[in-house]
């Protein structure tokens, strides 16, 4: 039997871990893709994707909040924005209307099987 989770104080979005808030899970990947954004057309490396986010390595680094478009061999085209750094990294919010996302998710699970992630990270 399920037990309904109360709205409290140790259930608010603050107190939420990262994969908790995201809307679909990530897959690890090690996949060489294109991120245009602000005049910049530059070679990035995706390490987590999803329909509806991603963490991609690339330098320069788009200023949150910028309009980002990222090309993912085998996936396709994805247009969102740039919301977190961390190093070399920056997490992007997918703009993938949901009707997309079924099929991106299975292409991006065929792209990890072909660029599987570094056995270190």
């Amino acid at each position: 039997m399920a037990i309904p989770i109360e709205a409290g104080p140790e259930n608010t979005q603050e107190n939420q871990t990262d994969a908790e808030r995201r809307r679909a899970r990530r897959i690890a990947a090690r996949i060489e893709g294109r991120i245009v954004f602000a005049g910049v057309d530059a070679e990035c490396l995706i390490h987590e994707m999803s329909a509806t986010g991603a963490l991609v390595e690339v330098t320069p680094l788009p200023a949150l909040g910028a309009d980002v478009a990222l090309e993912v061999p085998g996936v396709g085209f994805a247009r969102g924005r740039a919301m977190r750094h961390d190093g070399v990294t920056v997490s992007i919010d997918l703009d993938t209307p949901p009707a997309r996302r079924d099929r991106m998710n299975d292409r991006l699970i065929l792209a990890a099987f072909r660029n599987p992630p570094l056995s270190d990270e």
